[in-house]
């Protein structure tokens, strides 16, 4: 990578600068397009719930995760994908462009997804219908627990060593598994960015030592659906925003297969920095070894 080197500042940070003609079209608009479309996203969301709480009757919550759905449970199971996917992109104003081709999980396990740099990013999950890493303060968030548990979600507490120690253990069984778990999908940077660097790739998606599929995503506004840490606009203005605008895109796509080498598949790291620098020439963006300090900071303090 050449030139200057991008700082933290640089990579988490975001500040709206919308021109006049784009406060005049959004205030016009979002007289007729955000009451529809904040319709249409609630029913939708409704929907998700539905399906998903139908995938899970009847079943033991200890046992959700014990085997991959089938029959009538993974047929909700789809359900769910499909309205979290295609429907809630196209409910929010949204045309969805997919590149490339999905590698089948006989292929390829493991999805890593980069940039993260939108909470959108999430329905790109159902684009592909896999199965998430997730944070595990979403498994008692309202409405989510449920298309996250049929979805055989894997959590994990960032700050906690023994937390991510146990999800990369997880992570390894899904993956040489001969049953026919949903892929993995990880967004290997583990926070959000502003998605002008790809920042250090976590390691436990590249621990099987398997093949992976490199995932790209791109947004047609960036600027409206960036969310990072340091920012002044709200999640509502933000939303009110992307639901004002009269057409969204989001552009997800699948790059070739990436087999690793025999280093590789000893070194995690070195498998994870050479897959970050394959996605960020894609991108057009610098590959970093930066991190967010209060992860690193939490992350000696439990070590």
């Amino acid at each position: 990578m050449s030139g200057e080197q991008p700082t933290q500042q640089d990579c988490f940070s975001h500040r709206l600068d919308l021109s006049i003609s784009d406060k005049i079209k959004f205030l016009l608009c979002s007289v007729i397009l955000v009451p529809v479309r904040l319709c249409l996203a609630l029913l939708v969301a409704f929907l998700i719930w539905f399906s998903s709480r139908l995938g899970l009757v009847f079943k033991d919550p200890a046992t959700w995760d014990d085997k991959p759905l089938h029959g009538w449970r993974a047929f909700f199971q789809n359900c769910m994908w499909t309205s979290s996917g295609y429907i809630i992109f196209y409910a929010l104003g949204f045309r969805v462009k997919i590149v490339g081709q999905q590698a089948p999980r006989s292929t390829a396990p493991i999805l890593i997804v980069a940039p993260h740099s939108s909470f959108l990013d999430v329905f790109t999950i159902a684009l592909c219908s896999a199965s998430p890493v997730a944070r595990v303060e979403n498994r008692s968030t309202p409405v989510l627990w449920a298309p996250q548990a049929v979805g055989h979600t894997i959590f994990v507490d960032r700050r906690s060593v023994s937390s991510r120690s146990g999800a990369t253990e997880s992570i390894i069984s899904r993956a040489s598994s001969p049953l026919p778990w949903p892929q993995i999908f990880i967004f290997t940077e583990g926070t959000t960015t502003n998605g002008k660097a790809l920042i250090r790739f976590q390691t436990g998606g590249f621990k099987p030592g398997q093949p992976i599929q490199p995932v790209t995503i791109r947004y047609g506004r960036h600027d409206l659906t960036t969310w990072t840490r340091d920012q002044d606009h709200r999640f509502i203005h933000s939303i009110l925003l992307i639901m004002a605008n009269p057409v969204n895109s989001v552009t997800l796509e699948f790059l070739p297969v990436y087999h690793p080498s025999q280093a590789e598949q000893e070194n995690s790291v070195l498998f994870a920095q050479n897959v970050q620098v394959v996605m960020a020439a894609n991108l057009g963006i610098p590959a970093t070894d930066i991190q967010r300090a209060e992860f690193v900071v939490e992350s000696k303090k439990h070590s």
